[in-house]
């Protein structure tokens, strides 16, 4: 039998809240991305700064499997699809854990880099019970992003599975 894979997200002050999702949104408060695309990140929207740059909070995500399977591993994480606008970066990076920290909405020590944008590239979190280790990403806004809406991106787990 395969398993069932869901994303899952931890937010708020550790230990902090984890729930499953299908939207990973980056926001201006640690919440739940919420349900939509839409009714949280427009409540919850990143300013575009005179100067510098603003932050998301880190959001904290894990693959989570369930159901009946005998192993997983070689773990993937990448950008499948989409764009952001001009001076609005998204970056990634890998937690060596399954611990959480509460997130930062300043520049993140830990998601640093630009998110991978092929399978080949992508980061490689280690399965352990149930879950991988934490993958943080962070929304750069740059003084020169427009305003509005950055677009949607599309994100890919893959892995091995006996």
């Amino acid at each position: 039998m395969a398993s069932s894979f869901t994303a899952a997200e931890t937010y708020g002050t550790s230990p902090g809240t984890r729930v499953d999702t299908s939207y990973i949104n980056l926001l201006s408060a640690s919440i739940a991305s919420g349900s939509d695309t839409t009714t949280v990140p427009n409540a919850n929207p990143i300013a575009i700064p005179p100067s510098s740059n603003s932050y998301s909070y880190e959001r904290w995500i894990q693959g989570h499997w369930t159901s009946s399977f005998t192993s997983i591993s070689s773990i993937t994480f990448w950008k499948y699809s989409g764009t952001l606008g001009t001076g609005v970066t998204l970056n990634a990076g890998l937690v060596g854990s399954t611990t959480y920290s509460t997130p930062v909405n300043t520049a993140s020590a830990i998601a640093t880099t630009g998110i991978p944008t092929s399978q080949g590239a992508g980061l490689t979190p280690t399965y352990s019970a149930n879950y991988c280790y934490y993958i943080v990403l962070q929304l750069v806004v740059a003084s020169t992003a427009s305003s509005g809406s950055i677009g949607t991106m599309d994100y890919r787990f893959g892995w091995n599975e006996v």
